[in-house]
């Protein structure tokens, strides 16, 4: 949170012809070889504001205003974008500048606006999506009385889960579940629990073999980090052989530190979730201006 001596310095900047007036009234940091004007408090150069080719002023980081993309740009047309995935301070700047209200919710940066919907408007929050799409930049119209604008709202989905099917690949990969259970339990040695873990004989940890044994087994693989990785796995898993299974629980807990067969079945099942995925999940569109929380959208990234 920032404290009020450098909130309470910030610009309120709610248009154009504001930020531009802002611009040419603000002095350089003395001293200052690239000539840098602080959007705020005149030691923070890390703040600055600054005129882009493109005629738009622009708020950002004075060491990044070369790359392209600013805190928030203001352009001559009216329109104000936001350019880059926002921290907590990043947030608070831009509420207090721009007076967006952008809160974090579902691991998502959501504000607080009116959008075109359908051909309706509709107040509500919707997200940025900033974090994963490169050039992508939330625009705004700014409003003293009334909410702002969102101009380009990103549709909202969320996925749903098909009971059935995830059933179905849970009973076709038992067989292995209960092979690595059975493995890990042989194993255990009640001595080495320890009472900060959550090792215990319910839980215990895969058994595990030498590097030099284990690059003998793994001669060949894929690793299991890169995208040929889960299919080879759940090949040898779908062959049944004995050894292909152990080969592949080897697999499953290969690491620095034996794994927990809690954390091994997960895994596991997270694999096979993400390479049944299309069978597993149906996309279902959200309604437009609520918070969401898309649970499963980690098998889409």
């Amino acid at each position: 949170m920032l404290n009020w001596k450098t909130y309470g310095r910030l610009p309120q900047l709610r248009s154009y012809a504001a930020a531009l007036k802002h611009f040419e009234t603000v002095k350089p940091i003395r001293g200052d070889a690239d000539g840098t004007k602080p959007a705020g408090r005149r030691d923070q150069k890390w703040l600055a504001i600054y005129m882009r080719g493109d005629k738009a002023v622009c708020i950002g980081s004075a060491w990044h205003k070369d790359k392209g993309k600013a805190l928030l740009a203001y352009y001559p047309d009216g329109r104000v974008a936001i350019e880059q995935h926002l921290s907590a301070s990043c947030r608070e700047r831009i509420q207090r500048i721009a007076g967006l209200n952008i809160q974090r919710k579902n691991y998502e940066d959501w504000v607080t606006a009116v959008a075109h919907v359908d051909g309706k408007e509709v107040v509500g929050h919707y997200p940025l999506q900033l974090r994963y799409n490169g050039d992508r930049k939330a625009t705004f119209i700014l409003r003293d009385m009334a909410s702002h604008i969102y101009l380009n709202p990103v549709p909202v989905y969320k996925h749903t889960i098909n009971r059935k099917v995830k059933a179905e690949l849970t009973a076709r990969y038992k067989p292995f579940l209960n092979y690595m259970e059975a493995m890990a339990k042989l194993s255990a040695d009640p001595t080495q629990h320890s009472p900060w873990s959550k090792e215990s004989m319910d839980n215990p940890r895969l058994p595990t073999v030498g590097n030099d044994d284990r690059r003998e087994l793994f001669a060949g693989m894929p690793n299991r980090w890169t995208v040929e990785g889960p299919p080879a796995l759940l090949k040898l898993v779908e062959s049944g052989e004995t050894e292909n299974w152990y080969k592949a629980m080897m697999w499953i807990g290969n690491g620095h530190w034996r794994k927990l067969l809690s954390e091994a079945k997960t895994d596991m099942m997270h694999m096979v979730h993400q390479q049944h995925r299309d069978a597993l999940f149906t996309k279902v569109r959200a309604e437009a201006g609520k918070m969401v929380y898309d649970r499963y959208a980690q098998y889409f990234k």
